[in-house]
Parts: structure tokens; C-alpha cells; sequence
């Protein structure tokens, strides 16, 4: 019973030894993640749209709602040294409104990540560790969520809230059902590397010793899938801006907000006449999705012990 104690405390001792070489982990992960030509490009990408978004009053030579051309007969005017994107069909300036909806396009992406991911960890984490009666009630409740048509749900409950709100809850409603319904798949993948961390003989070894299932969770069980969830928070980011993307084109979006889904859906009218009016603002999307796929791309090859030399 000492032996079987000795060895406990041993493995406890070499869990925390490992625990307190995190700063040495993390740099390996960033020595990794420099040499990643992609994730850096990625990384730059996000960047420089965090920049528009942080100085979009400075950047942006006309006001949100001005509407230089149409004072100035100059409506769907063509890029030029004035206008650098061009004019929209009421003479606003498309530049302008682009650095605007950098703003919009980073709220919905990080805004709609931490409400899905908050969900999906929870389920992953509870799901992964308790099993049985709890791990079953949990996966079929998530795998309703994987089978169910995501965007065709999405669109009916923002048109029945609009229906009965005049303004549908403005961008945070759009936020929160993107939230609310892209949480299962990732809450699959972490109660799996749940599963995995669970069979350690560190966690057996706590289990032993006496130490509380909350204390297991999150000291010895979160840590260890936090690579994970960082990845997966990136390309959710990206999956979330894609989506609100084509509920503002297809006109369920806020009107009132100005995003880059909203002016693709204004400029789909004119594609031939005024090309400049859509273009723009669907480059920023892709560039912006791109950035944080290579970004998610990039953490997953350098966080992944698996992957690790």
C-alpha cells in the first residue's frame, strides 16, 4: 500500500514537473508557429483588419452615414483618387464603408466564438470525464444540433424575431443564433480529447490521492486539451464571419449595421454597372476568413504535441 502510494505521489510529481515547463512548451509552440510562412501570412491578415477596426474613425476619410457622391452627382461613381473603392448607389464612399464593417466583421466572429465555444467546452468537458448516463444524454442532445439544417434555422428564427421586433435585436441577435447553433461539432472534438487525457495514469493517480472531479477538470484535464480549444476558437472565428456574411447577402441581416454582407447584398443589384460596389467588400470577407484559417492552421501545427519534433 506505501509502494502503490510512492508511485502515485511520482507521477503526481513528473504531471506537475511537466506543468511547470509550460513557459518552455509555449515557446517551443511559438518557435513552431514562426517558421510557419502560412500562419504568419495569416497572422498578418488579422492584423492589419484589427488595425482598420481600431482606427477606422482615422483611417476612413468620410463619416459612417456620409454620403459625399450623392450631393456631388458622383453616385456609383468608379474607383479613382477621390473615392478609392468608388461610390454606392446613394454616393457613399465603398472605402470608407469597408473600414467600417472591419468593425462588424470582428464583433460577430469573436463575439459568436466565445458563445460557441463556451457551450462546446462545457459539453466536451462534462460529456468527456462523467460518461455514462450523462455522456449519453449530452451526445444525443449535440448530435440533434450536427444533423439539424444549421443556415435554414438560422434564417427562420432571425425572420420570426423580425417579424415580431421591428429591428430583429440588431447584430447581437445574429451573433447569438450563430453562437447558439455552432457549438456541437466542437464539442465532439474536445470531449474526444477528453476521453483521451482521462486515461493518463497522472489522472489515475489524482483520482487516488483523493482529489476533487472539479480539481481533476480543471487542473489536470482543461490544460490539456487548451491546445485544442485555441484552434478550434480560430477557425470558429472564421466559420462565424463567413455565416453572417450570407445571412446579411440574403437579406435576413441588420439593415441598420454596416457589415460586409450587407453591402454585397445592396451591390448585388448593379454587378455589371458598378462591379466595384461588391468586390471590394467580398475581398475582405475571403482575405479575412483566409487570414484566420492559416492563423487556426498554423496553432493546430504548432500546439499539437503529436506534431511536435
Amino acid at each position: 500500500m506505501i509502494r502503490k502510494k510512492s508511485v502515485e505521489s511520482k507521477l503526481l510529481v513528473q504531471n506537475e514537473k511537466k506543468r511547470s515547463k509550460g513557459v518552455s512548451q509555449w515557446n517551443i509552440a511559438w518557435r513552431r508557429f514562426k517558421k510557419n510562412r502560412a500562419a504568419l501570412a495569416g497572422a498578418l491578415i488579422v492584423g492589419f483588419v484589427i488595425f482598420l477596426a481600431a482606427f477606422d474613425s482615422l483611417i476612413a476619410p468620410f463619416p459612417p452615414n456620409a454620403r459625399p457622391g450623392f450631393y456631388m452627382g458622383e453616385t456609383r461613381s468608379p474607383p479613382s483618387l477621390k473615392y478609392l473603392f468608388g461610390t454606392d448607389y446613394i454616393g457613399k464612399d465603398v472605402f470608407s464603408q469597408v473600414v467600417y464593417g472591419a468593425r462588424s466583421a470582428l464583433f460577430v466572429g469573436f463575439a459568436s466564438a466565445a458563445i460557441a465555444m463556451l457551450l462546446a467546452i462545457l459539453v466536451g468537458l462534462v460529456s468527456g470525464y462523467y460518461g455514462g448516463i450523462i455522456d449519453n444524454i449530452l451526445m444525443r442532445i449535440t448530435e440533434i444540433f450536427l444533423v439539424i439544417p444549421f443556415l435554414l434555422i438560422l434564417l427562420v428564427f432571425l425572420k420570426v424575431i423580425t417579424a415580431i421586433s421591428p429591428t430583429g435585436g440588431g447584430l447581437s441577435m445574429v451573433v447569438l443564433m450563430i453562437g447558439v447553433f455552432s457549438w456541437a461539432a466542437d464539442a465532439r472534438i474536445i470531449r474526444g480529447e477528453v476521453l483521451r487525457v482521462k486515461e493518463s495514469e497522472f489522472i489515475e493517480a489524482s483520482k487516488s490521492l483523493g482529489a476533487s472531479k472539479r480539481r481533476i477538470v480543471f487542473r489536470h484535464i482543461f490544460p490539456n486539451v487548451l491546445h485544442v480549444i485555441i484552434v478550434l476558437t480560430t477557425l470558429m472565428i472564421a466559420s462565424a464571419i463567413l455565416v453572417e456574411a450570407a445571412i446579411s447577402f440574403l437579406g435576413f441581416g441588420d439593415a441598420a449595421a454596416i457589415t460586409w454582407g450587407q453591402q454585397l447584398q445592396k451591390a448585388n443589384e448593379a454587378v455589371k454597372e458598378a462591379w466595384w460596389e461588391g468586390v471590394f467588400p467580398g475581398l475582405f470577407i475571403t482575405l479575412l476568413v483566409l487570414g484566420f484559417s492559416l492563423l487556426g492552421n498554423g496553432l493546430r501545427d504548432a500546439l499539437d504535441p503529436r506534431l511536435r519534433e
